[in-house]
């Protein structure tokens, strides 16, 4: 009979350790942080207007419900919390303008999903203009910045765990190629290479940032404009980012 002559002395114990260091391994924790700008409220195939037609910010809350839903039956260790940004009322720590952190009671921001929060955030487009509200967060004459002020909630609320055990991700789902488009001069300048600045600094923490950019039929979504620089792409990696994230 072969013997580990390591495992011999092994107890219980030590097989608990190993099995929770595995399953830490696989666990993920993920911010979901959705544009809930005007924009996204618009039919999402211009070419076809229709008071009937889904808008991408409908498309979006569907996806992320079948994503928690598979996350409860397959990856039951994982935690998320959804983020809005570009919002007219703000719920989260740092008291931060036109960003909303979205919970349901009895749950922690960055928790496992469960029932409840599927079957309520399933139905948030139905209240989401009475009680959260809908705003474009960046406009010229103001400082206002809330896509920096997302990626600062983001970060914050992915601060729990090591990152050498959790793989963290900020998920961005926007329509908006170009936000700061509406800005010019020194403001623009200095409010793009903060909110880049704010990435690079989250990144450096060992959190990956991702963008599900959402094109219309009339009209691709351009990387190079801004987010190629936020999420870190370069070359050819910008010309094949947007296919490879539709099929995500």
């Amino acid at each position: 009979m072969d013997l580990d002559p390591e495992g011999i002395f092994r107890d219980d114990s030590d097989e608990d350790d190993d099995n929770l260091h595995e399953r830490e391994a696989n666990k993920e924790m993920v911010v979901y942080l959705i544009d809930a700008s005007p924009k996204m409220f618009t039919p999402a195939n211009a070419a076809k207007p229709d008071e009937n037609q889904e808008t991408h910010f409908h498309t979006i809350v569907n996806c992320i419900t079948q994503s928690l839903k598979t996350q409860i039956i397959g990856r039951s260790r994982d935690e998320v919390a959804i983020c809005f940004f570009n919002t007219k009322e703000k719920k989260n720590l740092q008291e931060l303008a036109g960003v909303y952190v979205y919970n349901v009671t009895e749950r922690e921001q960055l928790d496992r999903p469960d029932a409840r929060l599927i079957k309520e955030f399933s139905c948030v487009e139905d209240s989401f203009m009475n009680n959260i509200g809908s705003r474009y967060g960046i406009t010229s004459g103001s400082r206002e910045n809330t896509l920096y002020n997302a990626l600062w909630v983001a970060q914050a609320l992915l601060r729990k765990g090591s990152v050498k055990t959790v793989s963290k991700r900020i998920l961005i789902f926007t329509n908006e190629d170009d936000p700061f488009g509406g800005i010019t001069g020194a403001a623009k300048t200095d409010m793009i290479r903060t909110t880049i600045q704010r990435a690079k600094d989250a990144q450096d923490l060992g959190l990956s940032i991702e963008l599900l950019p959402l094109s219309r039929p009339d009209e691709d979504f351009n990387m190079s404009l801004f987010y190629a620089d936020l999420i870190g792409l370069e070359g050819d990696e910008v010309v094949q980012y947007v296919p490879s994230a539709g099929e995500k």
